[in-house]
């Protein structure tokens, strides 16, 4: 295939108060506000080098009623590069007041692959995404005077499914939130060259990441809600739990834990 060139830049979250600013109070007129739309992922734990989406259309619903696009230039992302904290910008809008983003649909384009961890690139398709396309569901209300950010959790690893042929192909598996009504909980681990899986259960769902050895193996979980969490962290014979208190809006860094 040929490869086409990635048109997008990291915001990664930093600090006790990560917040995505759509825009400034400066910047924001009386009755809108601004909303940022962000791209992002979970790593991989299956070995994949790349998971690349061909994005050609983004649209988004208004109050359950009217949808519009949203105005993005088509491109392919690799979405392992979009994990722990990074993530992608993919457009900004602004709403009127009273207006309040219900879901977001992303039609996907034929060009969507999967490289594995020997180098082998194998194409998937996923027919629902190319035709009506994803659709991801937000229903949040949000109170703000600055703008706020709509986050798009594409998880890939759950994404990629292996066909009996040799194959793989695109079942797309999804969450979107405002960043804003949530919070993300982070940190580093110690030994530092052991990667390991940091995940909590929320539901029936699994929120995971795996810790980062090229920064200091730090990791990072989001789009939680207010509650309590029992956060795990598995690697090999290597176990331990941590119960966390949040409070939505409110992020939380455990600095370095060490597990032994």
């Amino acid at each position: 295939m040929k490869r086409l060139k990635l048109f997008f830049g990291f915001l990664l979250f930093v600090g006790a108060g990560i917040l995505i600013n759509s825009c400034s109070k400066e910047d924001a007129v009386k009755g809108t506000t601004q909303v940022g739309f962000y791209l992002t992922d979970a790593p991989s734990l299956k070995g994949f080098k790349a998971v690349k989406i061909d994005v050609q259309e983004v649209k988004y619903i208004i109050n359950d009623s009217a949808e519009v696009n949203l105005p993005i230039t088509p491109a392919i992302y690799n979405l392992m590069d979009l994990t722990n904290g990074k993530n992608l910008l993919l457009s900004n809008v602004v709403l009127n007041e009273g207006e309040h983003i219900s879901q977001v649909r992303l039609v996907l384009g034929d060009n969507n692959l999967v490289e594995l961890s020997d180098g082998t690139e194998v194409k998937i398709k996923a027919p629902s995404a190319q035709t009506s396309g994803l659709k991801v569901n937000i229903q949040e209300q949000v109170i703000t005077t600055s703008g706020y950010a709509v986050m798009i959790d594409f998880d890939a690893e759950r994404s990629i499914v292996s066909k009996g042929n040799g194959g793989y192909s695109l079942k797309p598996v999804i969450r979107g939130y405002v960043v804003q009504n949530t919070s993300a909980v982070f940190g580093h681990i110690l030994p530092k060259d052991v990667p390991f899986k940091v995940f909590t259960v929320v539901g029936t769902d699994t929120i995971a990441t795996i810790s980062d050895v090229t920064r200091d193996n730090f990791f990072m979980l989001h789009g939680l809600k207010s509650g309590s969490y029992k956060l795990e962290f598995q690697s090999g014979t290597l176990y331990t739990t941590m119960n966390v208190s949040l409070i939505g809006g409110t992020d939380k860094d455990l600095g370095t834990v060490e597990i032994k």
